[in-house]
C-alpha cells in the first residue's frame, strides 16, 4: 500500500502528479497545516523535519518532494517520468535539483514576504526574491530556446518539480512568467496532461 501524506501546496502536488503519471494505486492522507498536524508526534515519526509530502510504501518512508519523485521513478517508473538513457536521466535529475534549490525556495520566500503585515514587509527582500525568481525563469527560457518540448527532451521529474510552483505566478499573470513565451508554452504542455490535472486537485 502506498500512502501519501500531503496538503494542497506546490510541494505536495509534485508527489500527487508523479503518482498519477505512474498510474499507481495510493491512499491520500490530508495533513491540515493550519491546525499544525505536521507538528504532531505521529507525523514527526514519519518526517522529523515536519514537512509534507511524506510517502509510505509498505515499510519504506520517503520525505522531501524531490526524493519522493526520484524514488517513485526508480521503483515504478520504467522510463515514464525519468528517462532510461543515462545522459537524459542525469539531465532530468539536474533540472529537478535546479527547481528544488532555486525556484521553489525563492518563490516561497517571495510569497512569504508579500504576505507579511505591511508594518513588517521588507521592500528590499521582496525585490531580492523577485529578481532571483525572474533570473531563474529566464534560465528556463534559455533551456527551452532549442524548441525542446520538455526540459530533458522527454517529460520527466524535472518538469513535474517546476509545474506546481510556477502555476501560481502564471495564474496571477506575473510578468516574470508572462514575458517568457517559451516557458508559458511549456507550462501549457504540462497542464494539458490528464495526470497533471488530477494531481493538482489533490488532496482536495
Amino acid at each position: 500500500m502506498i500512502r501519501l501524506h500531503t496538503a494542497g501546496t506546490p510541494n505536495g502536488r509534485k508527489a500527487s502528479i508523479a503518482l498519477e503519471e505512474l498510474g499507481l494505486d495510493y491512499e491520500v492522507r490530508r495533513v491540515d497545516l493550519e491546525a499544525e498536524e505536521q507538528r504532531a508526534e505521529a507525523f514527526l515519526r514519519l518526517n522529523p523535519n515536519n514537512k509534507i509530502p511524506v510517502l509510505e510504501d509498505d515499510e519504506r518512508v520517503v520525505w522531501e518532494s524531490g526524493a519522493i519523485l526520484l524514488y517513485l521513478s526508480e521503483r515504478y517508473g520504467e522510463g515514464v517520468i525519468l528517462p532510461k538513457d543515462p545522459a537524459r536521466r542525469i539531465e532530468a535529475i539536474q533540472y529537478a535539483f535546479f527547481q528544488a534549490g532555486g525556484i521553489g525556495p525563492n518563490l516561497g520566500r517571495l510569497g512569504q514576504a508579500l504576505r507579511a503585515p505591511e508594518s513588517a514587509r521588507s521592500p528590499h527582500w521582496i525585490e531580492v526574491f523577485r529578481k532571483e525568481t525572474e533570473r531563474r525563469v529566464g534560465v528556463l527560457e534559455r533551456f527551452l530556446s532549442d524548441s525542446r518540448e520538455y526540459l530533458a527532451g522527454e517529460y520527466s521529474i524535472g518538469d513535474i518539480m517546476h509545474y506546481p510552483w510556477l502555476r501560481v505566478p502564471l495564474d496571477l499573470k506575473a510578468p516574470e512568467l508572462t514575458r517568457r513565451p517559451r516557458v508559458v508554452a511549456w507550462m501549457e504542455r504540462i497542464a494539458a496532461r490528464p495526470a497533471v490535472a488530477r494531481g493538482m486537485q489533490l488532496p482536495g
